[in-house]
């Protein structure tokens, strides 16, 4: 089972995002959807990975907390461009992690 953020972002043209959770959540790859982690990385902030590499059970056991879901890499691009910016507008900082998980 993936791990979701209670208030992950969606963008704009995923259509039915509960529908496409479900098919994530199940094991069913989705192609062309992307997903907007917390990063295992200390240098970054997010990662975006394909949903379909989660299609591999080892992936999906190890993929991190998931706080946003978009459709294409450009989309995906602009969901993480403004995450940060909310949180940068908000905090004066861009510690991502902390304030998606105090909200």
């Amino acid at each position: 089972m993936l791990k979701w953020h209670d208030h992950y972002y969606v963008g704009e043209s995923v259509r039915d995002e509960s529908a496409v959770r479900e098919k994530l959540d199940a094991g069913k790859p989705m192609p062309g959807i992307y997903l907007v982690t917390f990063s295992d990385n200390p240098h970054n902030i997010l990662e975006i990975i394909p949903a379909v590499t989660l299609f591999q059970k080892t992936a999906a056991r190890l993929c991190p907390e998931i706080v946003g879901m978009a459709k294409g890499m450009d989309e995906a691009m602009e969901l993480v461009q403004m995450i940060v910016q909310t949180v940068y507008e908000e905090t004066g900082d861009v510690l991502v992690e902390k304030y998606l998980k105090n909200r």
